[in-house]
């Protein structure tokens, strides 16, 4: 079984295994066992719960090992059995570990604010006003007041293509094509897809994750529906690739930038290529950004877990990237 203690005598490689460096992931563990305990506690003490405090299956890693766990999941999306040989683990055990822990373990990273989905219509409280320091742009941008420039661009990831569900019917097949099957193929790629917009500040700070889309989704059209340009402070400069053409006429109150398209049979000026090229140099954070990110084999190769989890793995992926860029420990409320 991997043991934390003999992995951190050997910095380079465990920093290749889970994506922080050895001080980084206990000042990262020392404040994720509180949250852990809390929330523990409260499901021990929920209404209805019949055995005592202490009875019941027992935690066979504790919380330095579990997140050396999910980070390993995170960096090189190893499959669950794989994982469980390591760790000594039942398949099933470790895919619980996991799930458990990514939401607290998303709490503790300084994660960007991550809407549940791209619909309007299914807005729920938590999404609105999430409670968490960071997790909104308001905070990142009191804590930061410097930002005032947000790079946007979308990023593919291939998924499994969708199966048409099987009816309830005793004896009947699910024949035909899925009604979802267009909406997440995606031409460019040749693929099925999930589609995720990154906001970033010119210092590589990931502000906004939007829900996963359809590969088929426009690069406006998710922008237009995670809710982002409606939480940017007034007059911000909002950058972008030639995918957001015509982006100054969604939002008049804010600064668009974005490279100028060559005329249908004609040519661009030098001063306009001279504009692109500075604009070129600017947006470059972004793509930097999403190479850190998908550094974490999660979030690049084929995605293989539930939809409903996808967003939250890229929550804690770009928590831990703001982490090492910021280069200091996580806050906590």
């Amino acid at each position: 079984m991997l043991q934390v203690q003999r992995l951190v005598q050997r910095p380079r490689s465990f920093e290749l295994l889970c994506g922080l460096n050895p001080s980084e992931f206990a000042v990262l563990a020392e404040h994720l066992e509180p949250l852990w305990i809390r929330a523990h506690r409260t499901s021990l003490l929920r209404e209805g719960r019949i055995r005592r405090i202490g009875a019941g299956r027992q935690f066979k890693l504790d919380v330095p090992h579990r997140l050396l766990l999910t980070q390993m999941c995170l960096r090189h999306y190893l499959p669950m059995h794989l994982l469980g040989v390591l760790f000594d683990m039942d398949a099933a055990n470790v895919c619980r570990n996991i799930q458990a822990l990514t939401p607290f373990l998303e709490q503790a990273l300084p994660a960007p604010l991550r809407p549940r989905t791209l619909d309007s219509r299914k807005v729920t409280p938590d999404d609105a006003a999430p409670r968490r320091r960071l997790r909104t742009l308001d905070d990142v941008l009191e804590a930061f007041p410097e930002i005032a420039d947000i790079i946007i661009d979308g990023t593919e990831q291939p998924r499994v293509q969708p199966k048409r569900k099987k009816d309830d019917t005793p004896g009947k097949k699910a024949v035909g094509r899925p009604k979802d099957q267009k909406q997440y193929f995606s031409v460019k790629k040749g693929t099925h897809t999930l589609k995720t917009q990154v906001a970033v500040t010119p210092d590589g700070l990931v502000v906004h994750l939007s829900a996963p889309a359809g590969g088929r989704t426009h690069d406006m059209k998710e922008l237009k529906q995670s809710r982002l340009l409606g939480q940017l402070p007034r007059g911000s400069q909002v950058w972008g690739n030639r995918g957001y053409t015509g982006l100054d006429n969604l939002c008049p109150e804010h600064e668009v930038i974005t490279p100028q398209m060559r005329p249908r049979g004609g040519t661009l000026s030098e001063e306009q290529r001279e504009l692109n090229h500075h604009i070129s140099k600017v947006g470059i954070t972004v793509e930097n950004v999403v190479c850190k990110i998908k550094k974490f084999r999660i979030c690049r190769e084929f995605y293989r877990n539930e939809l409903r989890h996808h967003g939250q793995f890229w929550g804690c992926v770009a928590g831990l990237v703001n982490l090492r860029t910021l280069g200091r420990a996580p806050q906590f409320a």
